[in-house]
C-alpha cells in the first residue's frame, strides 16, 4: 500500500512539472490527463489534490481551449469544494 501511495504522488508530481512545458500540452490533453486528475482533487492525500491543482492550473493557463475545457469538465467546482476541505 505504501508504494501505492508513492506512485500516486509520484505521477501527479510528474504530470504537473510536465504541464511547465509548452511542448508536453497537447501531449497530456490527448492523453486525457485531465480526467485523471480530476479525481485527486478530492484525495484524502493534501499533496495530491495540491499536485494535481497545479497541473490542472498548468494546463489551463496554457491557452482558452484547455481553460474552457476545466470548466467544461466539472474540474472547477471539485476544486472549490477541495479548497473548502483543508
Amino acid at each position: 500500500f505504501e508504494k501505492y501511495q508513492k506512485d500516486r504522488v509520484t505521477f501527479v508530481q510528474t504530470v504537473a512539472e510536465l504541464a511547465t512545458r509548452p511542448q508536453n500540452i497537447e501531449v497530456l490533453q490527448q492523453a486525457g490527463v485531465m480526467s485523471l486528475l480530476r479525481p485527486l482533487l478530492l484525495d484524502n492525500v493534501p499533496s495530491i489534490q495540491q499536485s494535481a491543482a497545479l497541473a490542472l492550473g498548468r494546463l489551463a493557463n496554457y491557452n482558452d481551449e484547455l481553460a474552457e475545457a476545466v470548466v467544461n469538465n466539472e474540474i472547477l467546482p471539485q476544486l472549490v469544494y477541495s479548497l473548502g476541505e483543508q
